[in-house]
């Protein structure tokens, strides 16, 4: 699917996420992946200043006195049942999304037609499209309503084609024996990254700027406590497939606004000691009564 900018949208543009529900400032606050990023940045880089009610309810001002894929390209793809496809196994659904004229964008996406998918549908929209083809419009199934949604996400340098094998494997085999969580999806969000890369990693909190591509299990089903710690299980095996084949096993990276909440905060903000105890000053300077606690608190961990 190509977005063509209009008139109006060639001199000023806003960075925004992809998932219609949570709003401007909620994703902002843990970096913002979107559509734009390759070009401009996540969320938070495009941040000059903004205004922030502390939890003692004082309202304050703060501000701050290359790959070789296209910045405009996105490849977004998701394992999901699809039984118009195919009835008996999940099917992958990859798609190329790019920020510009159609004619530009096919050149991109021959090699995939190349490899003759089962189906190939072409497309131009607007960025409300692009959240109802990928899911995350605010009626579809990321953002439904009185469902139990379990996520599990993992930042990686590159694919590992055994351990996404491994995934789809077990994907199948899990549907099969658990209908109850076969609403579930799987992520594959393989955004542009130039202009993400482009920043010091130590000038900011996003801690996971050398990633190339965000996998998220997302295991969903009716509310049922048979049924959860099956979904947990699940959604732990499918990353544990995918941190065992990455460049390094031993250190989970998982974006903070997809966390489950088990996650340790090291993998949650980042590796390194400094970036971890700047945090945590932080935390007390602002928050000293822990108010704000509720969403992967920063001192859970980090002693």
């Amino acid at each position: 699917m190509s977005s063509q900018p209009r008139k109006s949208e060639l001199t000023t543009r806003s960075v925004t996420g992809i998932c219609e529900l949570v709003g401007f400032s909620a994703p902002t606050l843990g970096g913002g992946h979107g559509w734009l990023q390759g070009q401009y940045g996540p969320m938070a880089d495009q941040v000059i200043s903004a205004r922030l009610l502390l939890p003692s309810g004082e309202l304050v001002t703060a501000n701050r006195l290359l790959r070789d894929q296209p910045a405009e390209l996105v490849d977004w793809g998701y394992i999901i049942k699809g039984a118009e496809i195919d009835p008996d196994h999940p099917v992958l659904c990859f798609g190329i999304i790019y920020n510009g004229f159609p004619e530009k964008a096919n050149q991109y996406a021959r090699p995939f037609h190349d490899i003759e998918p089962l189906s190939v549908q072409t497309s131009q929209g607007s960025l409300h499209d692009l959240a109802v083809v990928t899911f995350q419009d605010a009626d579809g199934p990321g953002c439904a309503y009185g469902m139990t949604s379990l996520r599990y996400p993992i930042g990686l340098k590159s694919y590992n084609a055994t351990a996404v094998r491994q995934v789809y494997n077990e994907i199948d085999s899990t549907f099969r024996q658990v209908p109850e969580i076969a609403g579930s999806f799987f992520l594959l969000e393989g955004y542009s990254i130039q202009a993400v890369k482009a920043i010091d990693a130590a000038s900011k909190a996003f801690p996971h700027r050398d990633d190339n591509i965000l996998v998220t299990s997302y295991v969903m089903y009716a509310p049922d406590s048979n049924i959860d710690p099956i979904a947990k299980e699940f959604g732990e095996k499918l990353r544990k497939y995918l941190l065992d084949g990455s460049d390094d096993p031993e250190h989970l990276r998982a974006y903070v606004n997809y966390a489950n909440g088990d996650e340790s905060s090291q993998a949650i903000y980042g590796w390194e000691t400094w970036r971890l105890e700047k945090l945590k000053k932080l935390k007390a300077q602002w928050d000293p009564k822990n108010t704000m606690r509720y969403y992967v608190p920063i001192e859970q961990s980090i002693n």
